[in-house]
């Protein structure tokens, strides 16, 4: 079931860290942008207070971030929908009312275990994506092959 727990074990895993300080500088830069456009300028002051927002958005945009991830994926038609996961030979396979996708083996460039969390999970990294592979509906045999995919992929 993809629903708030499971949603909230991804991010948790997946996201990453960012770059705090750049963000601020940023948002910094468009403020004073803004600020010079309003007092040292001709232009309407509709586009200084529009870039002044700006900065305001990205700083919170930065302290949202997981809130409104979350958001999003609540209000997704993924949300609160039953998911069938197949872990064999030729990769994962995901199906849903919504989507049927999978990940073969062979284009996945490595596996590495997801830290900070109780259950197992595994990031899947191919073609430039990370994907989130949640251990906590997975059997101990289904767990031990993605391990032991790890350890054949990441050789």
């Amino acid at each position: 079931m993809l629903d708030k727990s499971h949603f909230i074990e991804t991010y948790d895993a997946s996201a990453s860290a960012g770059n705090a300080k750049r963000t601020y500088i940023i948002a910094i830069f468009l403020v004073i942008s803004g600020l010079v456009m309003l007092s040292f300028t001709e232009i309407a002051p509709y586009v200084a207070w529009f870039i002044i927002a700006l900065g305001g958005l990205e700083v919170f945009s930065l302290r949202f971030k997981k809130s409104w991830w979350l958001a999003r994926q609540l209000i997704s038609k993924a949300a609160n929908t039953e998911l069938t996961l197949t872990i064999d030979d030729t990769g994962v396979s995901s199906k849903s009312i919504h989507i049927e996708s999978t990940i073969p083996w062979a284009e996945i460039s490595k596996i590495e275990p997801a830290a900070g969390h109780p259950s197992p999970g595994w990031l899947l990294y191919h073609k430039g994506q990370k994907n989130y592979l949640s251990g906590r509906c997975l059997s101990e045999q289904a767990q031990e092959f993605v391990n032991a995919q790890a350890a054949l992929t990441n050789t």
